[in-house]
């Protein structure tokens, strides 16, 4: 049986090879190693239930790349229609993919802005609820082709708790974000996490993943879990799905 997982850094598994006394150079020459991927909630659970991981995750993916991946796989090339289930994490509404002309590829813009192009796109063409409602149909749009094709599939928040027009029923952990299961913190957020906790602005103002770093659940450099938080992440899954057989318990 194979697993098929979409998301971002979280699931990718960006930065899992950190160890305790590394300094930020030494990090960064692991962060995005087969090390650290290999230490990845997904791959865990692969390793231990004998799954073929087909991944599609990606560190710094938008919700729109995602949704890109996994329309090329399952629709343009028709790949894994039998004997799959499917994992997905959802990442934040402010980062946005487009198709830059010059390389013929795809590229993530993040709100607040980095570039001129992604400040005029947040002035003039972003609205936080509309790309929640957004995110919301397209996550309806796929249970129901994921379930024409008999395929099982499952959403996860990463590390917002995503505030949907209506209640989506394949949903993981009633909701709640990575996050906030790692910090045992399940109280509303005082802000929704818009694009990278590398900017000191944003580590000041959210609460959670300040409490994770001082509990060290994530690195102190980058914000990613570490490798006990992926192991634990990986227990959070297997209370919720039967990885033998891909249903949900």
């Amino acid at each position: 049986m194979k697993l098929i997982t979409f998301g971002d850094s979280w699931v990718w598994g960006v930065g899992a090879g950190w160890k305790k006394d590394q300094t930020k150079e030494e990090y960064s020459s692991v962060a995005w190693s087969p090390e650290s991927e290999q230490q990845s909630f997904r791959s865990l659970l692969s390793k231990k239930f004998n799954l073929e991981n087909v991944n599609h995750s990606r560190p710094g993916s938008s919700n729109q790349s995602q949704v890109r991946r996994a329309s090329e796989y399952f629709i343009r090339d028709r790949e894994d229609q039998k004997d799959i289930f499917v994992i997905w994490g959802l990442t934040s509404v402010y980062r946005f993919e487009v198709f830059d002309a010059d390389t013929k590829g795809f590229e993530t813009q993040f709100i607040p802005g980095r570039t001129k192009f992604s400040e005029m796109f947040a002035t003039n063409f972003f609205d936080e609820g509309n790309e929640t409602s957004n995110l919301y149909y397209q996550i309806k749009l796929f249970n129901a082709y994921f379930n024409q094709l008999g395929i099982k599939n499952y959403w996860f928040n990463v590390f917002n708790e995503h505030k949907f027009p209506k209640k989506v029923d394949n949903l993981l952990f009633n909701g709640t974000s990575l996050l906030s299961m790692l910090t045992n913190d399940n109280k509303p957020n005082d802000n929704y996490h818009k694009s990278n906790w590398l900017f000191e602005k944003e580590l000041n103002t959210d609460r959670k993943i300040k409490k994770a770093r001082e509990k060290s659940l994530v690195n102190p450099y980058s914000s990613h879990p570490t490798d006990k938080s992926h192991q634990r992440i990986a227990e959070m899954f297997e209370q919720e799905i039967d990885f033998t057989t891909g249903d949900r318990k």
